[in-house]
């Protein structure tokens, strides 16, 4: 009987949740095991003199109907009775060279806006824009595994994605900072470069721009801390359970089948199934080894580029900034002077202010949040030095960030309720991500190429989830990643996969 089969999940983010609640539409029983007090793993907000701090989400790629996604978010209960807030911008840049840039979302809005600033440059803009809109056309099927697709059924995935398979081929191996080369003028190479990380695949760059063109790409209100509450409410809802503070330090192993898994307090929990949606480092080289991971797997996860480990920068503000234009990443503004945090040196840095969530903070007030790429090296070593020094390196980020920000908005400096920062020690304390990486593998030109494992053959009845194994990360691939386990699971089972209830 199908309700006699036990999965073990193996961590509480996005991707354990998605498992989870595909487990039980489809009848296993099914058990969370969470190191930490709380589920959501990076999509965590948390609160602050009566504001709540959103910590992850910016926008929500399958907000709307369109693409696949939409029906996996409804699938796990975190888009109904949810209000979507549509943004008019990707990003807003302040004074490139004296110059004001806008990311519009609607492609036409954006090409007359681009070609405004730099005539010169109509031919490289003509040739963006229109590939946004290739992207913004695709139907890429998102509702399965890709493993359970046949022959026949990628084939027409292909023929009826022609000018986005061919879009692909070009752009899949280009990054965002050698596209930027391409214009003449220096204000659009700087708004192209500073859009996040410049080594990204422009394919990354292309595809969340479509989303945003398809009005697919909203923000759900209430921030990553509600979402997650969402995910968690529908899992309990339909009996699962969960287990916090409830670290797995191994995989419990019989010859070549997973048989259960070894909590830090010694007690070992035997289950049918194990879903790891946790750290991938910390899954192969010290749950699993080399003797059930293969070694183009280890090369793979030892070679390829991690995110940049952030410094997340938030502060509440008794202003409500009613009459400035929000954008799905936010206002990107030069600093005062270069800000050295660790040790990557940043001349500008993308604030979101949370002026259209009245929701994150009090009546008349603002959240105002900042990510910047940072090193985790440095962080390791300066806590090594005691938190005296850990804390006031925090703290003079925060005063410079705060100095930049007086320069646009006047009167800030007087008006703050909280400033804070997270350093990638305190990713690494919260998720157990490598290295403190807030979102996994770079989605550089040579990642996109990688397809990463969710199983391995010498290995029965495991199976991993979450952005340790699909490139770029985000919100839908842990979500789809832990929905394919489920499938998976299911053909093993020979049963039909349900979606929903």
């Amino acid at each position: 009987m199908v309700n006699s089969i036990k999965i073990n999940v193996i961590g509480a983010g996005i991707a354990g949740l998605s498992a989870g609640i595909y487990a039980r539409l489809n009848g296993f029983e099914v058990t969370i095991f969470e190191m930490g007090p709380k589920a959501g793993g990076v999509c965590s907000s948390w609160e602050r003199e009566g504001y709540s701090v959103n910590g992850s989400i910016l926008w929500l790629a399958g907000s709307a109907p369109g693409i696949d996604f939409y029906p996996m978010w409804h699938h796990l209960g975190v888009l109904q009775d949810n209000t979507i807030h549509n943004h008019s911008s990707f990003i807003e840049y302040r004074n490139i060279d004296g110059i004001d840039v806008h990311f519009y979302v609607e492609p036409e809005k954006l090409r007359k806006h681009l070609t405004e600033i730099s005539p010169e440059d109509h031919e490289t803009i003509d040739i963006f824009i229109d590939a946004i809109k290739t992207f913004a056309a695709a139907n890429f099927p998102m509702d399965r595994a890709l493993e359970l697709l046949n022959a026949w059924e990628w084939v027409k995935v292909f023929m009826g994605n022609i000018p986005v398979v061919v879009t692909l081929g070009k752009y899949s191996q280009l990054s965002i900072r050698d596209f930027a080369k391409k214009f003449k003028s220096e204000v659009l190479q700087t708004a192209f470069e500073n859009f996040w990380s410049s080594e990204m695949s422009m394919v990354w760059f292309l595809m969340h721009l479509s989303f945003a063109a398809n009005g697919t790409a909203g923000f759900p209100l209430g921030g990553s801390g509600k979402f997650a509450e969402r995910l968690v409410k529908r899992f309990i809802d339909l009996g699962g359970k969960i287990e916090y503070n409830s670290k797995v330090t191994k995989i419990v192993i019989e010859g070549k089948t997973a048989k259960g898994i070894l909590l830090e307090n010694g007690q070992q929990i035997n289950s049918d199934y194990i879903i790891s949606a946790c750290d991938g480092h910390t899954v192969l080289h010290k749950m699993l080894g080399p003797k059930f991971v293969d070694e183009k797997t280890f090369d793979v996860y030892n070679s390829l580029r991690l995110y940049p480990p952030i410094v997340y920068f938030s502060a509440g503000i008794r202003r409500d900034f009613d009459n400035l234009q929000s954008s799905i990443i936010g206002l990107n503004i030069p600093l005062n002077k270069s800000l050295k945090v660790g040790n990557i040196t940043h001349t500008r840095a993308s604030f979101q202010i949370y002026n259209f969530d009245p929701t994150l903070a009090p009546k008349g007030k603002t959240l105002i949040t900042s990510m910047l790429d940072t090193d985790y090296e440095f962080w390791k070593n300066l806590l090594s030095q005691g938190e005296d020094a850990y804390r006031n390196e925090r703290a003079k980020i925060c005063h410079e960030l705060l100095a930049s920000l007086e320069r646009e908005f006047p009167g800030i400096t007087d008006q703050v309720d909280f400033m804070d920062t997270a350093t990638p020690i305190t990713y690494e304390n919260w998720t157990g991500n490598h290295k403190g990486s807030y979102e996994g593998w770079l989605p550089t030109p040579s990642a996109l190429k990688i397809k990463l494992p969710s199983h391995f053959k010498n290995l029965k009845y495991f199976y991993m989830a979450g952005h340790w194994v699909m490139p770029g990360g985000g919100m839908p691939p842990a979500a789809f990643t832990g929905r394919n386990c489920i499938q998976l699971i299911c053909k093993e089972e020979k049963i039909h996969f349900e979606a929903e209830v």
